[in-house]
């Protein structure tokens, strides 16, 4: 039996209804819900009212081993919840944490987490914490125009591609280009870090076609997909989700079971395409075995965009302002540990500005960096009255991505994209020679070009997902 805590909380509103809702939607996944369902034009969200997101999992991610979803309201008094389901060890979805949000300059959501929840045997029961309102600093948030998808990191955890999966594809085929969530067991040289894949669909089924995956040097991966793979779209906890390879679970399969490993997609009304990479069972027909469904990126996932249909012009891209992330996904040998910043770029004009660090080709090369402030610990919160932090939301000058020459006609892949760190920076290592080698995508969501980036610094993985400033 399923019971809940009940406490004067408002917060506590969010576990309850999530859970309900979430029951509902997983018992019509379960059951097939969308099978033989004509196939719908995606059209943007609503951006008055609540929003969920589809998260795909992430190391670091605490309290969940598998996809969250993410509710965000920005209407005043704006609110977040942040939701996960285990079917093997929940009775039901189950609130991670929640709290207020307020909407700040250049689109930046600024969370403040005033409750968390654990969960013990058949109990959700929210624990009381020290979270002084309007709630513990240190959390943001950055939403597409229209609620299409975003970025989110949570204090102490590191950031999350957020994808409103409010319809199935279309049945018009559409071209994205990805690159991998990587975790710190990925292997530049062996696994996938970028590639390239067409999606079409007829009524739930959705095929994965012309798959193309490569490592971050453009060799071929040790184990890649099938050029060709077919899934099944339909409603789901997560949203309308594209599960592969559609083995959808109709009965219980009990605690301690090892499910088949499942790969889910979600796809948003501006494009955005993220991949969770269903780890935990065993993708068939593996030697050896890999744990994950390799779909479409490693690591724990992928995250992607439509290849624009024009070219896009280098310049007019790194001349844009954006906010993001910079995830370092931390590595095995040498102990090295993950962390995640917030980060801005763009809003240096270039070596002028940036006396700490310097690109080669001023053509291709966007600065910035991180906040001047300890985010991931939440000692500091960059409110626009914070006087630790008076640039807000401006971050240091500390970091240089050059895309360097586009490799394809439409000028969204750079394979041969330089990182260089300034000493300031909070990742730099003086035992690292920089720069070290990256590759990214880049295209338009909705009116917004967005930028994502994946590299290796010879001691860990780095991705950094970077969106253009909505204002």
């Amino acid at each position: 039996m399923q019971r809940f805590e009940s406490h004067i909380d408002p917060s506590g509103q969010f576990a309850r209804a999530a859970a309900r809702l979430g029951t509902v939607l997983l018992l019509c996944w379960l059951a097939g819900c969308g099978k033989g369902v004509a196939p719908v034009t995606q059209t943007a969200p609503t951006t008055t009212g609540p929003q969920t997101y589809f998260a795909p999992y992430v190391t670091g991610v605490t309290g969940s081993t598998t996809p969250l979803t993410y509710t965000i309201d920005d209407v005043a008094p704006g609110t977040f919840s942040q939701t996960t389901y285990q079917p093997l060890t929940q009775p039901g979805p189950q609130v991670l944490n929640a709290g207020v949000l307020t909407v700040g300059q250049r689109g930046l959501r600024s969370l403040g987490i005033t409750a968390t929840y654990t969960f013990s045997n058949d109990t959700i029961s929210y624990q009381v914490t020290p979270y002084p309102m309007p709630g513990l600093p240190g959390s943001f948030a950055v939403e597409l125009a229209g609620q299409a998808g975003g970025l989110v990191q949570l204090v102490g955890q590191p950031v999350q591609p957020l994808v409103a999966a409010t319809q199935c594809p279309n049945s018009s085929v559409q071209t994205y280009q990805f690159v991998t969530i990587p975790t710190a067991q990925w292997d530049p040289t062996t696994d996938t870090a970028y590639g390239s894949v067409e999606i079409a669909s007829s009524g739930s089924d959705v095929t994965f076609k012309n798959i193309s995956q490569s490592t971050l040097a453009g060799g071929e991966p040790t184990q890649r997909s099938a050029s060709s793979v077919t899934g099944a779209c339909g409603p789901t906890f997560f949203g309308n989700i594209t599960n592969v390879p559609g083995q959808l679970v109709v009965t219980d399969p009990g605690i301690g079971t090892v499910l088949p490993a499942q790969a889910q997609i979600g796809i948003g009304s501006s494009g955005l395409l993220v991949e969770n990479n269903g780890a935990g069972g065993v993708m068939a027909g593996t030697s050896p075995p890999l744990d994950y469904e390799n779909v479409l990126g490693a690591g724990t996932g992928a995250v992607g965009l439509p290849k624009p249909t024009s070219a896009l012009d280098t310049g007019t891209l790194v001349g844009a302002q954006y906010l993001g992330f910079i995830y370092e996904a931390g590595a095995n040998s040498p102990a090295v540990t993950w962390s995640s910043n917030l980060a801005s770029f763009g809003f240096s004009s270039g070596p002028s500005g940036c006396p700490s660090v310097k690109g080669n080709n001023p053509s291709s090369t966007i600065y910035g960096g991180d906040f001047p402030v300890n985010l991931k610990t939440g000692l500091s919160d960059p409110g626009p009255n914070n006087s630790q932090n008076p640039n807000y939301p401006y971050g240091n000058c500390d970091f240089v991505i050059d895309l360097g020459a586009p490799q394809d006609s439409s000028n969204s892949l750079y394979t041969q994209a330089k990182v260089w760190l300034g000493a300031s920076y909070p990742g730099y290592s003086p035992s690292i020679t920089y720069p070290f080698s990256a590759v990214a995508v880049a295209g338009q969501l909705g009116d917004q070009y967005a930028i994502f980036v994946i590299g290796f610094d010879s001691t860990q993985p780095w991705a950094i997902y970077l969106l253009q400033s909505s204002n």
